[in-house]
């Protein structure tokens, strides 16, 4: 064999070191991309609480429709108002969306299954709903759970939203 032949037959494969380096590159990559893949209970629980933030809405939005119909929309909770969302049902108005009633969103307004989610007030005057294997939230303002807080004045609409978990 001439000795262009016998280089070219040495130059075919990869050294230990080109193989190394990739091997490295490799394992930075996986080192910066793994933990958004790792934290999907995470994303599932605010996608979920999505959801109950989107009923929610539907809700107040279908409570403020009647309310319209039925000429309270403009009324304080102070004042008393209500409207029938069904037979013999009621829920209390405040400028025409529901308030926060826990009661009312819990058993009227609101179709979450109670071993999941958990429906009651905070201390800053909000409706939360939050996942039952968190903590009891004091805040509307605190993560994992979406809020409902009833309009401050005529007009106004309420504030609902949700804040992502961790």
């Amino acid at each position: 064999m001439t000795a262009a032949v016998e280089k070219e037959m040495n130059n075919k494969g990869f050294t230990l070191i080109e193989l190394i380096v990739v091997i490295v590159i490799l394992g930075i990559l996986v080192v910066t991309v793994a933990p958004k893949f790792i934290n999907l209970k995470a994303d599932a629980q605010t996608a979920t609480l999505k959801g109950v933030k989107a009923a929610m809405e539907g809700a107040s939005a279908l409570v403020y429709g009647k309310s319209i119909v039925a000429g309270n929309h403009k009324v304080a909770l102070a004042d008393s108002p209500t409207v029938e969302i069904a037979d013999g049902v009621s829920v209390s108005l405040h400028y025409g969306h529901p308030s926060i009633s826990v009661s009312d969103w819990r058993d009227h307004l609101l179709d979450v299954d109670p071993t999941v989610f958990a429906v009651t007030s905070s201390i800053d005057s909000a409706v939360v709903v939050y996942l039952i294997e968190n903590d009891k939230p004091l805040s509307y303002q605190e993560l994992c759970l979406s809020y409902y807080r009833s309009p401050d004045s005529e007009g106004e609409k309420p504030l609902i939203g949700t804040n992502p978990c961790s």
